[in-house]
C-alpha cells in the first residue's frame, strides 16, 4: 500500500547531472533574471530560495508547512540535469537571499528550520498511521491498488489545535479522462487519534 504526503524543497539535492558545456542558455538566464527581479527585499516578504534536483517526497509536506510559517519559498528551477550556468546562477541568488534570512532568523536558521520540520513530520506520521487504519480508506486504497494507483494524504495543521485538515486524494476517471480528485475531506487529531469524515463527494482538484 503506497502512501505519500504531498505538497518544497530545502536545498539543491543529490544525483544531479551537470552539463559539460558552460554555454549560454537563454531560457535559464531569463528565468533566474526574472526570479531575481521579483525577489522582495522587505523583511515582511516571502524570501525565495532556488532549488534543483529531486525532492525528499516523504517530508515535502512538512517542509512546505514550515516554510509557509517562516515566509520562505523554495522555488524549483530544474530537475536533476542542470548546466554549470544554472548552478552558478542559483548559488549567486541564494547567497543573497540567505543573508536576508540570516538577518531575520539568525545565522543558525537552517538548524532551527530543520528542527521544526522534524517536529511537523512526526505529527504527520501519526496522522498517516491513523488514516491507514480507517476502513473506508483501506477499501478505497485496495481498489486503487488493483488499478495500479494509490491514495495520497494532503494535510494541513489547523491553527491553535491538535487537529489536521486532510484531503484523501488520487487519480480517477471522469469522462474517460484521468483526473486528480479528492475522495474524502476529514479532520484528524494526532493527540486523541480520532478522526471525523466531513465530506465524501468526489471533488476534482486543480
Amino acid at each position: 500500500m503506497k502512501k505519500y504526503i504531498l505538497v518544497s524543497l530545502f536545498m539543491p539535492l543529490f544525483h544531479c547531472s551537470i552539463g559539460q558545456s558552460k554555454s549560454t542558455n537563454k531560457s535559464e538566464k531569463a528565468l533566474t533574471k526574472n526570479i531575481t527581479s521579483t525577489q522582495k527585499q522587505s523583511e515582511d516578504s516571502t524570501l525565495r530560495l532556488l532549488t534543483y534536483g529531486l525532492p525528499y517526497f516523504e517530508r515535502e509536506n512538512s517542509n512546505s508547512i514550515i516554510a509557509k510559517k517562516w515566509k520562505i519559498e523554495f522555488y524549483t528551477v530544474a530537475g536533476c540535469v542542470v548546466t554549470e550556468d544554472l548552478v552558478d546562477s542559483v548559488a549567486t541568488i541564494n547567497e543573497k537571499v540567505n543573508k536576508l534570512i540570516e538577518k531575520k532568523y539568525g545565522a543558525n536558521w537552517r538548524d532551527k528550520f530543520e528542527k521544526e520540520v522534524d517536529e511537523e513530520f512526526k505529527k504527520e506520521k501519526i496522522v498517516t498511521q491513523i488514516l491507514d487504519k480507517v476502513d473506508f480508506i483501506k477499501k478505497k486504497d485496495d481498489q486503487m491498488d488493483l488499478e495500479g494507483n494509490g491514495l495520497n494524504y494532503r494535510m494541513t495543521p489547523i491553527e491553535n489545535s491538535t487537529d489536521y485538515s486532510v484531503s484523501v486524494e488520487g487519480w480517477d476517471k471522469i469522462g474517460n479522462k484521468d483526473i486528480w480528485v479528492s475522495y474524502y475531506r476529514m479532520t484528524v487529531n494526532y493527540k486523541t487519534k480520532k478522526y471525523k469524515l466531513l465530506d465524501e463527494k468526489i471533488v476534482r482538484k486543480e
